[in-house]
């Protein structure tokens, strides 16, 4: 963390002071390890390593370098959290550039607003039906000069750029703290939503504040993911913390399937926030009720 001195800031930070680094050090020592687990369309999670990840940030960095993307620039996504998110994100970074998450559930005015006001360069979407509402976009704000989807393997895909740039590798520019990372935009509920600005050293520093205090996080922890990574907790202490100590990330398919994704993921955390937690405590308790009554009091500790 920021060290403070007598009373005077000192701009010292620990090292890795960027998420690049803490990436890209996880993704050497933990190369095996499990990252990312999704639901298949059989309701089946399927993981991928470390490595394997690293493998596709390094093809779309490569490929976001050839379209034009370099330091100062900013990469828009719409999506919820998936593998494409992360990779996205240090992809992007790795260039000097800033990433700008948007919600998939979210006025189609809102993510105009957005797009214009943080210059979005390059925009990726998760689906269909959401490149269809912003397709025209690109020939409505003039800093916004292609849109990516991320489903699919076509030119016009993630998965596209990801091939383009594998043919012609490009090595990662380590940002420095003070570098703006992700610009994440508020609710917008008291007027037009504000883009907030978060360093590289913000960020890698509160994750390190917060694994002071949770020391039995570790490789062979996992998490259920239920926060959105485009919000501010769920980056650090969800996504971000977890990479750091080489854990793994299960995404739960939605609030409503919660109960039944968690004994597939079985996580041994849970990052949330009260909401989850009583959903959660509901759950068990009418699944006790459903197989033969209620034997003994149980109660959920947060």
């Amino acid at each position: 963390m920021a060290i403070f001195e007598y009373g005077e800031y000192s701009d010292k930070y620990e090292t890795p002071d960027n998420l690049v680094e803490i990436f890209e050090n996880s993704a050497v020592k933990y190369a095996n390890n499990l990252l990312i687990g999704e639901k298949d369309s059989a309701g089946i999670y399927q993981w991928v390593t470390y490595s394997q990840i690293a493998t596709r940030v390094n093809n779309l960095r490569a490929g976001l370098a050839a379209i034009g993307v370099g330091a100062g620039d900013t990469v828009g996504i719409i999506a919820n959290n998936r593998k494409e998110w992360v990779i996205g994100e240090i992809a992007t970074q790795g260039l000097g550039a800033a990433y700008v998450p948007m919600y998939e559930k979210e006025l189609v005015s809102m993510w105009k607003y957005i797009v214009k006001d943080a210059e979005v360069k390059i925009l990726f979407v998760s689906k269909p039906e959401i490149f269809d509402k912003v397709k025209d976009f690109a020939s409505e704000i003039p800093t916004l000069k292609q849109i990516y989807l991320i489903d699919g393997t076509g030119g016009n895909t993630m998965a596209g750029l990801e091939k383009k740039g594998e043919q012609n590798p490009v090595p990662s520019r380590k940002p420095k703290h003070s570098d703006v990372a992700v610009l994440i935009y508020t609710s917008g509920t008291t007027g037009e939503p504000k883009g907030v600005l978060l360093s590289h050293g913000n960020l890698a520093e509160n994750v390190k504040a917060g694994l002071a205090w949770f020391l039995n996080l570790t490789e062979k922890s996992r998490c259920i993911s239920m926060l959105p990574w485009a919000h501010s907790f769920g980056i650090t202490a969800d996504l971000h913390a977890f990479i750091l100590r080489g854990g793994s990330i299960g995404i739960m398919g939605s609030v409503e399937t919660l109960i039944e994704d968690l004994p597939k993921i079985q996580p041994t955390f849970m990052i949330t926030v009260p909401r989850i937690f009583n959903k959660v405590y509901n759950g068990v308790w009418a699944k006790m009720r459903e197989e033969g009554g209620l034997k003994r009091q149980c109660r959920l500790e947060v």
